[in-house]
Parts: C-alpha cells; structure tokens; sequence
C-alpha cells in the first residue's frame, strides 16, 4: 500500500495524497484536535483497502467499535492491538510491525513522560522514534503517532511535548488546532500551509 487516505481530501492534498509507508507522521495539538479521530480514521481506511493495522494504544484511546463505524464493517479483525502500559511494551510491539501496512502508536510521549524525567527521557523518546523509523523503512508500513502539546503560561502559548526531540527523528509533522469546538470544525497545518476538517461520525471528513 503506497498511500493511505485521511478521510479528507484537504488533509490529503496538503501532505501529499496520503500517509506514506516507510514514513513516521508526528500528529500534535490539543486534547479535542482530532488527533485520535484521524488514527480511527485511517485505520478504517487501510482496512477497506485490504491492509493490516497495529495500534499501540498508550492512554487507553482505542475504540473499536469506532473504527467499526467508519470502516462499516462488522468485523475489524484487520487491527493488531496492543494496549502499551510502560515504555517496554512500546519497544516490544517494533517486533509486530513487519506485517502492517499502518502502524499508530497513541499517543508517542505518555509513557515517557511517566517514565523518565530530564535528559534522559529525551534520550530515550528518540531512541524510540529512532527504532520506529528503521523498522517503518524496513517493512514500507506508514507510522503515524500522536502527541500532546503543553501550556507554556510564561510565553502565553502551546508547544508540543518535547516537541524538538520528537522532531528530530520523524519526517512529517502535522499540527492540528481547533476552529469551532461546537461544529468539531478543525484545522490541520504542514509545512506552513493549512486545511480545515470536520471530525463526524463517519471519521474525517471535509465536510460537517
């Protein structure tokens, strides 16, 4: 599988079509961005085309009757889950990734932020994202994960969680914002340009 839909056309277009295999996505923002949405989202949608997904689920975020939905179909038995309660459990699930066509880790730094403190959770998050990358090249599956961002009250704004350790191993960063929390109408930004998104029942979608 070379590209796998996001469920949104804009979305798709401003990243190239698609989320690429051999390719690790950073997808930040904040809590109510869409962030888990577009992994159910594209989680669907490599099952209709015939792929195997892995979810890493480190927070507990995995819904499948959600993803049911989405893809209608009864029957997901397309996606291996893995619920990842320590950091050991995201390394130990590299092993399960030669098969997929798309693998999600949600979220990438909720372990490590538990885990680890000071330079040595740095050292760790880019050793994993290291060992990610590798095995995303070797295999040509697409590894898309999530992260939070956190208030900085000094500077009056967000940043992602380790946002530049996260970026030195990932290839493609995709921010998402939120436009109008009552119409779960959002936005996602790449390379300094933008698309707007509705989260729906049916997943992404560009309309609301």
């Amino acid at each position: 599988m070379v590209l796998i839909s996001t469920g949104s056309k804009a979305i798709d277009s401003l990243i190239g079509g698609g989320i690429r295999g051999g390719l690790v996505y950073d997808v930040f923002g904040q809590s109510g961005s869409g962030k888990t949405q577009l992994c159910f989202s594209l989680a669907a949608n490599c099952i209709k085309a015939g792929g195997q997904v892995l979810f890493v689920d480190t927070a507990g975020t995995f819904r499948p009757e959600r993803i049911s939905e989405m893809a209608g179909l009864a029957n997901i038995e397309k996606i291996k889950y893995v619920r990842a309660l320590t950091v050991q459990d995201q390394l130990n699930a590299i092993s399960r990734m030669s098969d997929a066509s798309l693998v999600i880790v949600d979220s990438l730094t909720f372990n490590f932020s538990a885990e680890y403190s000071g330079p040595t959770r740095h050292l760790a998050v880019m050793h994993y994202i290291h060992e990610l990358a590798v095995a995303a090249i070797n295999s040509g599956c697409a590894v898309v994960c999530t992260n939070m961002v956190r208030n900085v009250p000094q500077e009056n704004t967000e940043r992602e969680f380790l946002g530049n350790t996260v970026s030195i191993n990932t290839h493609v960063k995709i921010k998402l914002e939120i436009i109008e929390p009552a119409k779960s109408r959002c936005q996602a930004a790449f390379d300094g340009k933008s698309a707007e998104f509705y989260i729906t029942s049916q997943g992404i979608s560009d309309s609301g």
